[in-house]
């Protein structure tokens, strides 16, 4: 014989599934503020985009920053880095990459090094395109990596060319990975502008020991950095004097895909 709970188990069940669409729904219903045009939103603004009630919208606004779907600044909110790292591998049909492609395996090939493009996101860089070295001792990373500004060669780029970065960095904070990681804000803006006078930056040993990595920016048709062109090597095989042979190599690489974007 059936009891009450088990015939009423059903429309529970059914119940709970409803709740959970309902929450999905009004999840992306907020994440769907966030654009291009509108990369960052108070709370307040993303009520009077969706309608719905404040204290709904504070509610799911601390779970997706606390799943790091979005990154909370003050009073704003803005994109976060696991929604990133998802996106990368869509990224694959940009303008960027479709650009990047032949030329970082031809830069790899050039080195002999690992090479990497890198988008920046707040205080992070995120990798969207490797061509790893053919060596048996080599850089290993992956599309989606997320990594900070402040530790490696892209991270000095975005830092060096956009304000916007370095302020990002600074409001992260200058965190020490290796010995060599630079947190001092003073030494940093040294660093940024040895960077711009030469045009590619140079980070030994800054996020893990035993890598290094230099960078060069990639710019769009109107001159704005969109991206940072790397090579990660062995420190062994990457040391400063290496860099600066590499460097015509890699200036050039940058500048082609830069010419793609045109």
């Amino acid at each position: 014989m059936r009891t009450n709970d088990q015939d009423d188990e059903p429309e529970r069940g059914a119940a709970r599934d409803a709740d959970a669409v309902q929450v999905l729904h009004r999840q992306a219903l907020i994440l769907d503020c966030f654009s291009r045009g509108q990369p960052r939103l108070r709370a307040s603004d993303v009520r009077a985009a969706t309608d719905l009630p404040a204290t709904t919208v504070a509610r799911i606004l601390r779970s997706l920053v606390q799943e790091n779907l979005l990154a909370r600044t003050g009073d704003f909110y803005s994109i976060g880095l696991r929604v990133m790292a998802w996106s990368a591998a869509a990224t694959a049909g940009s303008d960027l990459i479709e650009a990047a492609k032949p030329v970082v395996t031809e830069l790899r090939d050039r080195t002999g090094e690992s090479s990497i493009v890198y988008v920046r996101q707040g205080g992070s860089r995120v990798a969207v395109l490797i061509s790893h070295s053919e060596q048996s001792i080599i850089y290993q990373g992956r599309v989606g990596q997320i990594q900070p500004l402040n530790a490696g060669g892209a991270g000095k780029v975005f830092m060096a060319y956009d304000p916007e970065a370095l302020r990002a960095a600074l409001d992260a904070g200058l965190t020490a990975y290796t010995t060599n990681t630079i947190v001092s804000r003073e030494r940093l803006e040294d660093d940024l502008r040895e960077t711009r006078s030469r045009g590619w930056a140079y980070a030994p040993e800054e996020r893990e020991r035993g890598l290094s990595s230099m960078a060069a920016p990639v710019t769009d048709a109107h001159g704005a950095l969109v991206g940072a062109l790397a090579i990660g090597a062995p420190t062994f095989r990457l040391s400063l004097e290496s860099a600066a042979r590499h460097a015509p190599t890699l200036v050039d690489c940058a500048k082609a895909i830069s010419q793609q974007l045109l």
